[in-house]
């Protein structure tokens, strides 16, 4: 393997002399290009196009190692393409540069294990401040390895991209069409100039309740006033969220000058470089999510794991349309993971990461996945965080914000020992989820009270499309409110909705203290937090369920729950005891029935509902008492 290290500017060159690596400037390589491998891409569009035989030439596809691995001769110019990987504008993977380092290596295996061409591959590394700054260790690391001229066990020799091309594998591409190389060619780093106020000391991460205001806040000029005014980078991509949410990303802001006015797309873009340069990986994540930045080799990843004998399941749904069971594009995954994932926005580019990690597991210790047939990408996420919740003591909200914050190698790291130790991670879910109760079980009078009347004229198999109509107009039961207010009383507090976006929990003492019981501010929260679950069969039955646990508490003065009751685990509970009331052979198969077990359940009457409801906070508060219920 040959390689040439390229440096972004002259004054990193100096930097990295000092370390003893000797690299070129895009400059210095002159009259040879340096360009990016999409450009590659388009180019391979055109050949074997002919317009008189209506043949389009080649589709755009991701070009790999091999193929960026020569020097290619494209209309008299000499041009090299940096290597995909190393793009961190197509994808954040490679700003984390442990996950960087281990990629090249397995890149430079890659190469030599599959290399047949004439000529040596060649391969250009670009190395840019960030990664010194952010990445030394790692980096230098790397850097030593190849001066040894022996990395992970490939063969390397280092050297000026002049000298290399002497004895590199050359690919010519003459017979083009209208082709033009849509960029300039890859120059020294440029000054950037930012548009916010920056100053790290001020970075400082929010509350919950901080989130949830700027969430809710609406008022354009207030959130680009607050915006201009912020020197805090969690902050500013708050306040990017939202306003891409009211506005989208190509609203003006109000920066730059009228020959260029500076979108919502260019502030994100902003951040996720700044939010990079420091290893802030929530910003990155929330950045890169708004950005709908898609990882090329997705599916790479998800065609590994497949071709294992394994589906896939992204995002909370249970349904048939959420599984991958054949091979798809990168696009086509993502278009999947954003109809399916969490509330919070970030889980999408999580998921993303997770299947890159499922592609190299399984690839590399495929005893991991013994006895896992569908790999439920959400469930995974869940039992990562449940054990960083009992690391930190923390609610499971609370730790999913924590997962935010780990780096991507570590977020790797942690979804190998949760694969490495599934069945007990997957207990201590269990026993997060259960609920402890300031009472004997035996003085507690549970009632049964649903919320809609069955005398109204529905047919048995219509419910499911009723709840759909209540729930499309988010109606509420008289007093609904005011239950709600008096359920508070009694528990920690409430999460309604996903149950990792942590703007979804409400402390009960904090918002008996600040709010009355027919405040129309309370109301308005409630029905904000309603409002953010999309499916209105599934709104309506957290309604049912809130009215149910408030009948238990109007009829137990005295009942005090310790934890917060969290609606997606209650439902989620009723739905499985509902199922396996009427299926009790499946017991031990619920997972495969879960897409059967929800419509099922919508389906039911109001009364057993409520009952299966009262029944899955009988089964929480026993799991707390006796694990092994």
């Amino acid at each position: 393997m040959q390689i040439a290290l390229l440096a972004e500017d002259e004054e990193l060159q100096a930097e990295l002399e000092v370390y003893g690596i000797e690299t070129q400037t895009p400059n210095q390589v002159e009259p040879i290009q340096i360009r990016q491998t999409g450009e590659l891409s388009q180019i391979y569009t055109q050949i074997g196009r002919n317009d008189k035989l209506n043949l389009t030439g080649r589709p755009v596809r991701r070009l790999r190692s091999l193929t960026i691995s020569r020097i290619y001769k494209i209309q008299d110019q000499t041009i090299v393409f940096l290597p995909a990987f190393l793009d961190s504008q197509q994808f954040y993977l490679t700003l984390d540069y442990h996950f960087l380092v281990d990629q090249i290596r397995g890149e430079l295996n890659y190469i030599q294990k599959y290399w047949s061409d004439l000529g040596r591959p060649t391969l250009t590394l670009m190395i840019t401040r960030t990664m010194l700054e952010t990445g030394a260790e790692a980096l230098l690391e790397l850097m030593e390895e190849l001066k040894d001229g022996v990395c992970g066990g490939v063969k390397i020799k280092l050297g000026r991209l002049n000298q290399l091309m002497l004895t590199a594998a050359v690919q010519r591409i003459d017979f083009l069409q209208d082709v033009e190389l849509f960029s300039l060619p890859v120059k020294n780093a440029q000054l950037r100039y930012y548009h916010l106020l920056f100053n790290p000391s001020k970075n400082l991460r929010l509350g919950h309740h901080q989130e949830f205001q700027m969430e809710y806040e609406t008022n354009l000029d207030a959130l680009l006033n607050y915006l201009r005014s912020s020197e805090n980078i969690y902050e500013q991509i708050e306040l990017l969220q939202t306003l891409s949410k009211l506005k989208g990303l190509d609203f003006e802001t109000g920066y730059g000058e009228a020959s260029y006015r500076v979108t919502v797309g260019d502030l994100l873009d902003e951040i996720y470089t700044k939010a990079g340069s420091l290893g802030l990986w929530a910003v990155v994540r929330r950045a890169a999510a708004l950005r709908k930045m898609v990882d090329i080799g997705l599916s790479d990843a998800v065609t590994s794991t497949l071709v294992c004998g394994k589906q896939i399941a992204v995002g909370r749904s249970y349904s048939e349309a959420s599984l991958i069971t054949v091979p798809m594009s990168h696009q086509e995954i993502a278009e999947k993971i954003n109809n399916f994932c969490r509330e919070d926005i970030r889980d999408r580019v999580l998921t993303q990461e997770i299947l890159i990690y499922l592609g190299v597991l399984i690839k590399s210790d495929p005893d991991l996945f013994k006895g896992l047939l569908t790999l439920r990408v959400g469930y995974l996420i869940l039992l990562i965080t449940s054990e960083l919740a009992q690391e930190l003591g923390v609610t499971q909200d609370e730790a999913y914000d924590e997962v935010m914050q780990l780096s991507p190698y570590e977020v790797k790291d942690r979804l190998e020992k949760v694969l490495s130790g599934y069945t007990g991670v997957a207990g201590l879910l269990r026993q997060q989820e259960s609920l402890h109760i300031k009472q004997k079980e035996s003085d507690i009078a549970w009632v049964v009270q649903p919320v809609i009347r069955e005398e109204i004229e529905v047919e048995p198999e219509s419910w499911r499309r009723y709840r759909q109509g209540e729930g499309a107009i988010n109606r509420v039961p008289k007093n609904f409110f005011k239950q709600v207010w008096l359920l508070m009383h009694h528990c920690r507090g409430l999460v309604i909705g996903d149950k990792l976006e942590r703007r979804n929990r409400l402390e009960s003492e904090l918002m008996i203290s600040e709010m009355t019981a027919g405040e129309r501010n309370f109301a308005l929260r409630i029905e904000h937090l309603l409002n953010k679950i999309e499916a209105p069969e599934y709104r309506q039955v957290n309604v049912e369920a809130l009215m149910e646990l408030a009948a238990i508490a109007d009829n137990n003065p005295n009942l005090q729950i310790e934890e917060y009751i969290v609606l997606d685990v209650l439902v989620g509970h009723a739905v499985r005891l509902a199922w396996l009331e009427n299926h009790p052979e499946r017991s031990d198969r619920y997972d495969e029935d879960k897409g059967l077990a929800w419509p099922n359940f919508y389906n039911t009457s109001p009364s057993d509902s409520a009952t299966y409801i009262l029944k899955a906070l009988k089964f929480l508060t026993e799991f707390a008492t006796n694990p092994n219920y």
